[in-house]
């Protein structure tokens, strides 16, 4: 599942040149797989925020995943 994780956020990743203003990254916990988008602070550049985009977990006793995102309006 790494393998096929980390192609698929390579091809969704932005351009190399501005991956420090804005990139994408994800991590596994367990059952469930999150995406976030990397940016500089506003106020502090040093400092890098992330910011849930969405979340996929796998539920075995239904053998399903279920997936998660935030909506345009913040809800």
């Amino acid at each position: 599942m790494e393998r096929a994780l980390a192609a698929f956020m390579q091809k969704r990743r932005p351009p190399a040149h501005i991956r420090s203003e804005l990139d994408l990254g994800y991590r596994i916990a367990r059952q469930s797989v999150e995406v976030f988008e990397i940016r500089p602070q506003w106020n502090d550049s040093s400092q890098k925020l992330e910011r849930s985009v969405a979340k996929a977990t796998y539920v075995r006793s239904r053998s399903i995943w279920k997936v998660y995102w935030l909506r345009a309006d913040l809800i």
